[in-house]
């Protein structure tokens, strides 16, 4: 009786670990770095040098790090974050972007033309000194995700494809009752 039931149990899971991801329900498997223990993004409302103003809680924040001279391979990670949010479709709306420079001042026209919406937190920004704290270890090029309630939850290395941080935001969007 035993075997009825523990036989098939014991295939099922020999096959999710020992038979590779054909054997995986879709979406299951994640993309970007968990952080360990989620750390929590400065808060309340601050003032922006272009007379706007940003927020980390309410919506799912995707925040790419790099110089604000933006070379080629920040440009083409703004523009990957930009078509993975366009990607979200009518979930969208329920996301924001970043930019948090490291140093270097950024190309205000450039990325008004390319990349509207997209808040800037430039070197000399209080604000942007404290987000750097917390993000803690990162390298030039990652993307991190916040939650809704400002908590610091995943990191995508640089050069991490689109379609991978698409289908992890997708499941974390799916799976949020907030935001």
């Amino acid at each position: 009786m035993a075997l009825l039931f523990f036989g098939p149990l014991t295939v099922a899971i020999g096959m999710y670990y020992l038979g590779g991801e054909q054997w995986r329900p879709s979406g299951s498997i994640a993309h970007g770095k968990l952080l360990a223990e989620p750390r929590a993004l400065p808060t309340g409302v601050f003032d922006l040098p272009d007379g706007t103003t940003a927020d980390f809680t309410g919506k799912w924040s995707l925040l790419y790090v790099g110089r604000g001279d933006c070379d080629d391979a920040c440009k083409e990670a703004l523009y990957q974050t930009r078509q993975v949010r366009r990607a979200l479709g009518k979930e969208m709306s329920r996301t924001q972007r970043f930019f948090i420079s490291t140093g270097g001042t950024p190309n205000s026209g450039f990325l008004a033309a390319d990349h509207p919406g997209l808040l800037v937190l430039p070197d000399g920004l209080s604000s942007r000194d404290a987000v750097l704290a917390a993000l803690g270890e990162f390298a030039e090029g990652d993307v991190f995700v916040a939650d809704p309630l400002g908590n610091l939850v995943l990191r995508f290395p640089a050069g991490t494809a689109m379609k991978d941080m698409h289908a992890d935001l997708k499941l974390l969007l799916k799976a949020s009752q907030i935001g």
